[in-house]
């Protein structure tokens, strides 16, 4: 018992860490002047935030004795529904990713992930002589940026994951 102990609290560490690390990158874009770096630290930030995310995962299914090294929310409901449990963790998280502030850091760690193509560029075909050149160096500096949440929204994520944290967690009791 004492070594699933430790794994826990690794497990609480590292959602710990990532929601530290989410904090320092709010805190970098918040002291930044320039564009491009402020936009950066806030993907960071975003990062971290989603990380804290799968972390807490990989905690939700330590505390549960699942054996799983990338868990979902739906492989952990899955695991628990064979042994006829159920997790009021994963219903609380499964309905803020559908619909609440998990459902927003999601869609900016996929808007991160992939670029988000302006409305006016269409490919054309190749043999198409008025095709413009598209320059990933141009792109990145010029794109605008509007779909990315300001630090200030990052942080209000960051606080309302870390209060649903610590809810979740006190509800975590070993009997």
């Amino acid at each position: 018992m004492a070594g699933k102990g430790r794994v826990a609290k690794y497990q609480a560490d590292r959602t710990n860490q990532k929601l530290y690390f989410c904090r320092l990158a709010c805190q970098a874009a918040g002291d930044s002047s320039d564009k491009q770096l402020y936009q950066a630290h806030c993907e960071t930030a975003i990062f971290h935030l989603y990380g804290t995310f799968l972390a807490f995962m990989q905690e939700l299914a330590q505390f549960y004795s699942l054996d799983m090294t990338a868990p979902t929310l739906e492989s952990i409901e899955q695991a628990l529904k064979e042994r006829t449990q159920i997790s009021p963790e994963v219903q609380r998280l499964k309905q803020l990713q559908q619909q609440g502030f998990l459902a927003n850091v999601e869609r900016a760690y996929q808007r991160c992930l992939y670029a988000v193509l302006p409305d006016q560029v269409t490919i054309k075909d190749a043999n198409d002589s008025q095709r413009q050149p598209s320059d990933l160096i141009v792109n990145v500096v010029t794109l605008s940026n509007q779909w990315l949440p300001d630090e200030a929204t990052i942080r209000e994520w960051r606080q309302q994951f870390l209060e649903l944290i610590e809810q979740l967690r006190a509800g975590m009791v070993e009997f």
